[in-house]
């Protein structure tokens, strides 16, 4: 039984983790395969956008420890702040931008708060599932005493 419950639990904190993770490191692969000139098309603007968020998106923390607290010290609903926090684009004071005439394009604004809330719900996701093992991971060594 207990083998049992070890290997549910297991599977549960992979199956999370490969949520938290989601398609996101295909965009990211894709994105850095080639180097983007700054110009005056649409697309290279909002894939500028893109890249500078990966540089200086780093306003996540809060959010990401509030989950990470929340979750290991009551699993479940640690879910609540995960799912609200995830849910939310970070605010305009928290992206950190590097040039303030660049969030003026929309293209570039929108490449920019678009990547920075993946990179939010990326790294909330990852929390929650690191969490969720700690608590596997206490509830088997409970469990062998």
């Amino acid at each position: 039984m207990k083998t049992s419950l070890v290997v549910l639990l297991l599977v549960l904190a992979r199956v999370s983790t490969t949520f938290a993770q989601g398609t996101d490191s295909v965009l990211i692969a894709s994105h850095r395969t080639a180097p983007v000139k700054v110009a005056e098309y649409p697309q290279d603007l909002f894939a500028k956008g893109r890249m500078d968020a990966d540089m200086h998106y780093k306003k996540y923390k809060k959010a990401r420890n509030g989950t990470f607290l929340g979750s290991v010290l009551v699993p479940f609903l640690g879910l609540i702040p995960a799912v609200i926090s995830s849910d939310k684009s970070p605010r305009m004071e928290n992206l950190g931008f590097p040039d303030a005439e660049l969030m003026k394009s929309p293209d570039y604004a929108s490449g920019y708060t678009q990547r920075a809330k993946q990179i939010k719900q990326k790294k909330i996701w990852k929390a929650w599932g690191l969490a969720f093992g700690v608590n596997v991971a206490a509830l088997v060594v409970l469990a062998n005493r």
